[in-house]
Order: C-alpha cells, then sequence, then structure tokens
C-alpha cells in the first residue's frame, strides 16, 4: 500500500512538472504556470477520484448510465449470475423454419 501512496504522489509530482514546464515554456510567466500547474493538480485528482467512481458504480445502476452488464460467459447458473462456456453463445437463436 505504501508502494502504491508513493507512486501516486510521485506521478502527480511529474505531471505537475510537466504542466509548470508546458505553461511557463508558452507563456513566459512564472506565475501564470505556478497558477496553471496548481489547478491542473488540483483538478486531475478531483477528476481521477470521478474517474474510480464511475468505474465502480454498483452493477445493476450501469443500465441508469447507458451501460449493460455484459457476460462473457452463461451456462452456468450462479444465483443471478449466468455463465456460457468458451465456444458458445449466450444469445439463444431461435429455430430456423424449413
Amino acid at each position: 500500500m505504501r508502494k502504491a501512496i508513493a507512486k501516486a504522489l510521485t506521478w502527480r509530482l511529474i505531471g505537475t512538472t510537466e504542466i509548470f514546464a508546458i505553461s511557463f515554456w508558452t507563456t513566459g510567466h512564472i506565475a501564470t504556470a505556478g497558477h496553471t500547474a496548481a489547478l491542473a493538480a488540483v483538478t486531475s485528482v478531483l477528476l481521477y477520484v470521478v474517474h474510480e467512481l464511475v468505474w465502480n458504480w454498483p452493477e445493476g445502476r450501469t443500465d441508469m448510465i447507458g451501460l449493460s452488464r455484459i457476460r462473457l460467459t452463461p451456462a452456468l447458473r450462479v444465483g443471478n449470475d449466468v455463465f456460457v462456456e468458451p465456444g458458445h453463445s449466450a444469445i439463444s437463436t431461435p429455430p430456423r423454419a424449413s
């Protein structure tokens, strides 16, 4: 866990330094570059949290945001989940008329 936190902090530091350098290079003003880098650091953290919340959205609510639940493997039913064996289709096809 400590390694993950250290990696996150150093990655954010690298990103903030990059934003500062690009902003300073394009504007030539240290204050503007500092404000831009600080704003980017804060918004990046907030947007990452929102991104994580969307990815961890509880199952069942995915239909509310236009995402359907996808099951890659049905055939075996466990609780309400259906699992498909490889090589088989989860979608039943109607019989063909002869």
